[in-house]
């Protein structure tokens, strides 16, 4: 089992010495791999080192506290970005339904349908949707909207005919910073779904497109996905040896505590934000 891609990895070199860390307990290692507590080593050999490292590759679920703010941040700030000026929060009506999870199968497909419509009357419109659930479990959909004028009764009248829900509430996004804080404040509070992991979803075009990057190549061959976290492995595998953390997020194993690493390659951008695994939504 290997990874997709080694694009996938971005690297930042040290500006100074390289940190070391002897691999003396399991709570000591554990504190290097704080990123996530649940999630895989990425053992293989790297042409630019001479050596084998090993790398975190996190779960990325939002049932993992510390992937889930990692993935709120970078969610948050994306949005952000993309300039959302219209807060628009879809209800449902518990009566027309049986059940919970009922409704959320029989409304959460009419929020693009909703969509498609106003685009019609209005032009473009897009979102990014956050599924919510009421203190009684029934779900709700508040959507950041990118778009034109959409008077209130119109978006009402169209979701009363998809849904039977009568109560729409729209609103202007005055401050573009609303948008970030509420965000971080609607996902860090979000409860668990059990119908669905897509907590989120956006429309094609909400997100602008992102510059290209420029992503160094640590030059890995023979990739191996280990089912443990690089914590618990090295510690298992070689307990009171001396790890060096190469570049930020990628470690290897040094002969001597003082042993001089190889040079970073010419290519190496220092712009180039520190290791993390891109992060799907």
């Amino acid at each position: 089992m290997e990874p997709e891609s080694q694009a996938e990895y971005i690297v930042a070199p040290w500006d100074g010495t390289a940190p070391r860390h002897q691999l003396k307990t399991l709570g000591s290692t554990m504190s290097l791999f704080q990123e996530c507590f649940h999630g895989q080593t990425l053992e293989a050999y790297s042409t630019k080192y001479n050596r084998t490292v090993w790398l975190l590759l996190p779960c990325n679920q939002w049932s993992c506290r510390l992937c889930a703010a990692r993935k709120i941040s970078r969610l948050a700030s994306k949005t952000n970005r993309a300039e959302p000026n219209r807060l628009l929060t879809l209800t449902i009506d518990p009566s027309k339904w049986d059940s919970p999870r009922e409704s959320f199968d029989g409304t959460r497909r009419q929020v693009p349908e909703l969509v498609r419509k106003l685009r019609l009357k209005f032009g473009s419109v897009e979102y990014l949707r956050v599924t919510e659930l009421t203190n009684k479990g029934w779900p709700h959909y508040h959507l950041l909207i990118r778009s034109g004028f959409l008077p209130q009764p119109v978006v009402k009248e169209i979701w009363a005919s998809l849904t039977g829900a009568t109560i729409v509430d729209l609103r202007q996004v005055k401050n573009k910073f609303q948008t970030y804080i509420y965000l971080v404040k609607y996902l860090t509070k979000m409860h668990k779904l059990a119908w669905t992991t897509r907590h989120v979803s956006t429309s094609r075009n909400f997100f602008p497109p992102e510059p290209p990057v420029e992503k160094n190549t640590l030059g890995l061959t023979s990739k191996t996905v280990i089912e443990s976290n690089p914590a618990k492995y090295l510690f298992s595998m070689f307990r009171g040896a001396t790890l060096v953390e190469l570049t930020h997020g990628v470690y290897g194993l040094t002969s001597t505590p003082d042993e001089p690493l190889p040079q970073e390659s010419d290519h190496v951008s220092p712009s180039e934000a520190p290791l993390q695994h891109v992060l799907p939504f």
